[in-house]
């Protein structure tokens, strides 16, 4: 998976299927690359519940109930090569880490678990 991003800034990820317990690898390209930039591997759980409940009698309300959290946030170690502007990174994924996932009940509800890999340069982030 390969992205390019604004003044030729370029987040490149080996495989496009990440599996817990095995090691994420790949590179950043870019003239703006250095000690300035951080790389980070983030994981979030959300999940909306859609329901009604009733008060005395017949009458029902609409009712939400929302839930987020990070399951992982890492920093990753930028190996800076020979070459200013080239880095490469390996991360090994915790080996208890839960599948990304994507699930609508069709009624406003879902449950989704996903995974970022971003980059910072200079405290803006760019999202892989």
């Amino acid at each position: 998976m390969r992205q390019h991003y604004p003044h030729n800034i370029t987040l490149k990820v080996k495989s496009n299927v990440a599996v817990a317990g095995t090691s994420l690898s790949g590179f950043c390209t870019g003239a703006l690359l250095g000690a300035g930039a951080s790389l980070y591997f983030t994981g979030t759980e959300c999940t909306k519940v859609v329901y009604t409940s009733s008060s005395s009698g017949s009458t029902r309300y609409p009712r939400e109930s929302y839930s987020a959290s990070n399951i992982v946030r890492s920093i990753i170690s930028l190996d800076w090569s020979g070459i200013s502007s080239v880095a490469s990174f390996q991360f090994p994924l915790p080996d208890q880490l839960p599948s990304s996932m994507n699930h609508t009940d069709g009624n406003g509800s879902y449950c989704k678990i996903d995974y970022q890999l971003k980059l910072q340069l200079g405290g803006r982030e760019i999202v892989e």
